[in-house]
């Protein structure tokens, strides 16, 4: 029963035509070819699939059931040669995207949604990493892609920013500053800060400390959180302030007002990272889609 799928092509197109001249005609085989091939067919099957005459070709019964399993088995390798074409081209597949609280509220939904719109077959998985452990992720392979904080270097790594957004400042609804439209930093400097836990936010508080320190002040770490809503949760509890990447930020949150910063130009960067030697094509993809969306190159 081996090597079957050669004389299938051949086998449907006799029984469509019922006739062995006009199948190889359209198969661009020769008549004797294709009459060989299926007496092959039939003497590896042991069975006659087709009653012949000088006139006529007709199915056996056993040719009819054989008939309908070679259809299914042509139209399951149709599928094979379509899904394997489209995951070569980038069409199809599974990509594991890593992404952080400030990606997530900034310009990632609008590329997801683009990108599902323009590859549907595509499927993503999100997963949230800080920025640090989507690194090492990315160079032991169990990320496809990085949407993390910049800046962003690794071997074999390469990246384009995808977003930068201002800070803002952070505050109880009840503080003095919260009167202000906008909050001058140096007026921080007696504050206590609520900040994230440094061995998760090491690529953010070194960002706000900088930020801090020019403006002439270390900022006092009272209280630090593993994540954004623990943060502002503590603000609110008016266990201090904090500096934070205003990425549309647009939480309708009790017990916190959020303000610009007047002095300040420093902006907080995301960028979406990759391994120059992946080869998932539908990371390939991707990447052409957010360039496309966002017109970035670096």
């Amino acid at each position: 029963m081996k090597h079957l799928q050669p004389y299938i092509r051949y086998f449907i197109a006799v029984v469509e035509e019922l006739h062995f001249r006009r199948a190889g005609e359209r198969l661009h085989v020769a008549q004797p070819v294709l009459s060989r091939a299926i007496r092959q067919l039939e003497e590896q099957l042991g069975v006659v699939l087709l009653q012949r005459s000088r006139r006529h070709v007709a199915l056996t019964t056993a040719g009819s059931l054989f008939l309908e399993e070679c259809r299914v088995a042509q139209r399951a390798m149709e599928r094979a040669e379509r899904r394997a074409v489209k995951a070569h081209l980038g069409e199809t597949g599974q990509l594991v995207i890593g992404y952080t609280d400030f990606a997530i509220n900034g310009r990632l939904p609008t590329i997801l949604a683009a990108f599902h719109e323009a590859l549907p077959e595509v499927n993503i998985d999100l997963i949230r990493r800080n920025s640090h452990e989507q690194l090492e992720d990315l160079a032991s392979e169990r990320l496809d892609l990085g949407f993390l904080t910049g800046p962003v270097s690794g071997k074999d790594l390469q990246h384009c920013r995808v977003h930068q957004t201002p800070f803002v400042a952070i505050l109880p609804d009840n503080h003095r500053l919260a009167a202000l439209k906008a909050v001058p930093i140096q007026a921080l400097s007696d504050e206590p800060f609520v900040l994230g836990e440094m061995h998760q936010w090491r690529h953010m508080v070194p960002q706000i400390q900088a930020l801090c320190l020019q403006a002439g002040f270390v900022p006092r770490i009272a209280r630090e959180a593993p994540n954004s809503d623990s943060i502002f949760g503590l603000v609110a509890a008016r266990m201090g302030v904090t500096l934070y990447p205003d990425c549309h930020l647009n939480y309708d949150r009790p017990g916190i007002a959020i303000r610009p910063l007047a002095d300040s130009g420093t902006e907080l960067v995301t960028e979406m990272a990759w391994s120059s030697s992946s080869v998932n094509q539908a990371v390939a993809r991707f990447v052409e889609v957010v360039k496309e969306l966002l017109k970035c190159d670096r």
